[in-house]
């Protein structure tokens, strides 16, 4: 069961989170989106995971669609780590909260996180 509704939305925190630290891209994103909606019965899935999948606007409005701001839930370590993943993946980061060499480190030292990524998007090979 994923995590993505009000009372608990560390999944859904957590895959908004890989967005905003460019680890993942709006396509995957909307992927995963879709993992989701197929993994839930109907009556369980809330609208805004429905109107994410059209979602176009600013990342910094995604909030405004779904109608909260979910948690990440994550440390700053495990941000660098997610980083990480996103040089693995040859992003130019735009505003990096770390080097490269740190936070592909931080990543092999948090392996949960690469764990996480992998449950997550499983449609993506990063290593």
């Amino acid at each position: 069961m994923w995590k993505i509704y009000k009372e608990e939305s560390s999944d859904l925190g957590f895959a908004i989170g890989c967005l905003f630290l460019q680890a993942i891209n709006w396509n995957e994103f909307r992927q995963w989106v879709e993992v989701c909606i197929n993994d839930l019965n109907q009556e369980e899935i809330p609208l805004y995971m429905f109107d994410l999948m059209d979602f176009e606007d600013s990342l910094a409005k995604i909030h405004l669609v779904i109608g909260f701001v979910p948690s990440t839930g994550l440390s700053k370590t495990e941000k660098i780590a997610l980083e990480g993943i996103s040089y693995l993946r040859g992003v130019d980061i735009f505003d990096p909260i770390s080097t490269r060499e740190k936070s592909i480190e931080c990543l092999k030292k948090n392996p949960h996180i690469s764990e996480k990524f992998k449950r997550f998007f499983p449609f993506i090979n990063f290593i």
